[in-house]
């Protein structure tokens, strides 16, 4: 008896999906380089200072701030729940947000500095023009092959997308005046490394675990089972580790007669713990439903 040939998408053409995604996450990766409110203030996570978030960037800012945050989520989901129509759609999004990030350089609005005498520093946008422009070349390059299956896990690695943009949101979207989320006025290059903040608090502030995410959704373009587990489970582990991380330190660092076991918990960030669960429920998922559409392949 013949068997039907197992469907999946050809390396190549994985490897362009998810390198669309990458290179929309770019931007995003590019700015968590600079100084951020991780470094400002290390318990920024934990506990939000007004006297920190004067550093004014207007609506307009936000509006490209998000949606460069959220480009890479909406590539991968597109991948993931429409991937006959994701190049036509994927282009449009990365173009749309090129455009925007274009006008809000082109057409600045007259924002005031946090510090007398110094100005805001003006960010170039051809750093990202370059990332976009190679992700609409990746999904152009992959606009003939065959659209791998759906996978019906595109809503758990939504919600993972939106659980990871938990800090983001609380640091931008519930200050009314201001905004302290990636445009700060200049500091001392040296700062970052004289306090620096903690590695998860760093990517948590600066929106990485977002477009990390959305990578770790994309890596299902890839062929590779074992591969895809395997960056979802260590994607996980890593979660894991920052969701403890600052109360580990709590516990090592303070004096024992001083530790106080309420007051330690609440460095426990628990929805990067929530993450970390969606992520791997994602993942095992998507490997039931391939199982599934290979079992059914033999039974033709």
């Amino acid at each position: 008896m013949t068997q039907a040939p197992r469907t999946k998408t050809p390396l190549p053409a994985g490897a362009l999906r998810f390198g669309a995604v990458l290179a929309a996450s770019g931007p995003v990766i590019l700015r968590s380089t600079e100084i951020s409110l991780a470094e400002l203030s290390v318990g920024v996570c934990y506990k939000i200072d007004p006297d920190l978030l004067h550093m004014a960037a207007g609506t307009w800012w936000w509006l490209v701030l998000w949606t460069q945050l959220l480009l890479p989520v909406v590539l991968a989901g597109l991948l993931l729940r429409l991937p006959h129509r994701a190049t036509n759609l994927g282009i449009t999004a990365v173009c749309a947000v090129l455009a925007l990030l274009l006008a809000a350089t082109a057409f600045p609005l007259d924002i005031p500095s946090p510090l007398p005498g110094r100005a805001l520093p003006v960010q170039s946008p051809w750093p990202s023009a370059v990332c976009y422009c190679l992700a609409v070349a990746a999904l152009l390059l992959v606009a003939r092959a065959p659209a791998p299956p759906v996978r019906r896990s595109a809503l758990l690695w939504a919600a993972a997308a939106m659980v990871a943009a938990w800090t983001v949101g609380r640091l931008t979207l519930a200050q009314s005046d201001a905004s302290s989320f990636g445009w700060f006025a200049y500091m001392p290059p040296e700062l970052m490394w004289k306090q620096p903040g903690a590695w998860s608090c760093k990517a948590d502030v600066d929106g990485v675990l977002v477009v990390l995410v959305a990578l770790v959704a994309a890596a299902g373009a890839l062929t590779a089972e074992r591969l895809r587990r395997g960056v979802a489970l260590g994607f996980a582990a890593l979660l894991v580790l920052g969701t403890f991380e600052g109360f580990v330190a709590a516990l090592i660092l303070w004096p024992a007669e001083y530790f106080d076991l309420a007051v330690a918990a609440m460095f426990i960030r628990w929805h990067l713990l929530a993450v970390a669960a969606l992520t791997v429920v994602a993942a095992y998922r998507d490997r039931d439903a391939a199982t599934r559409q290979v079992e059914e392949s033999h039974l033709r």
